[in-house]
């Protein structure tokens, strides 16, 4: 027998928009990764990307929480502390001054679907544009060609970083963009499907 198709319902993660906002400093000429040191997140890749097309770039993440020493240990060898550096882990807090001052943020997760991605969508609540893989929810999360760039290959990403497309990106765009994806929206999406499941009985 064949099956009715599943209808699925969507809660969408939410960002604190009182917290993630831009401060009033000036951009630096640096890229931006900001997120655990894991091969699923890949900033290898954003390092040859920035290898690659002589950009500067800043690596932003745990380094102790993913038991993946090797990898890290090839990232370190790409980083030479001064067009590559590797920062490490910061607290919440300070990720907001990453983000402002950032002059793109780099998310090329070729090898992991991502489910949301809180970092592209806190970073565009900044102002700061993305250059992300065309994969996963960032298709939903990146607004290409206003928000941000998808690209499908490492050739891509180079040539998007190398036509300086991401200097062009609406800081304003992005924050109007990203005000979707809010706390108080994804609350009541909760209370939208709670109440649904409720007043009929479960899906």
């Amino acid at each position: 027998a064949l099956f009715a198709p599943a209808v699925a319902r969507v809660a969408r993660n939410g960002i604190d928009l009182d917290h993630y906002k831009p401060l009033d400093i000036p951009r630096s000429k640096r890229f931006l990764f900001l997120a655990r040191f894991s091969s699923v997140k890949s900033p290898d890749i954003c390092q040859d990307v920035c290898i690659a097309t002589g950009s500067e770039l800043d690596l932003v993440g745990d380094t102790t929480i993913t038991g993946e020493p090797e990898y890290l240990e090839r990232c370190k060898r790409k980083a030479d502390g001064k067009h590559i550096r590797i920062i490490g882990g910061i607290p919440r807090g300070e990720t907001v001054w990453w983000y402002s001052q950032a002059r793109g943020f780099l998310h090329l997760t070729k090898n992991f679907r991502e489910p949301f991605g809180l970092a592209p969508v806190e970073a565009q609540c900044c102002g700061l544009g993305v250059l992300c893989w065309d994969y996963g929810a960032l298709r939903e999360t990146v607004l290409h060609g206003e928000t941000g760039f998808l690209v499908s290959s490492v050739k891509q990403a180079e040539e998007t970083v190398r036509s300086g497309a991401m200097d062009s990106i609406d800081r304003k765009r992005c924050i109007e963009w990203a005000s979707q994806f809010s706390l108080q929206r994804m609350i009541l999406r909760y209370q939208e499907l709670c109440q649904e499941a409720i007043e009929g009985g479960g899906w």
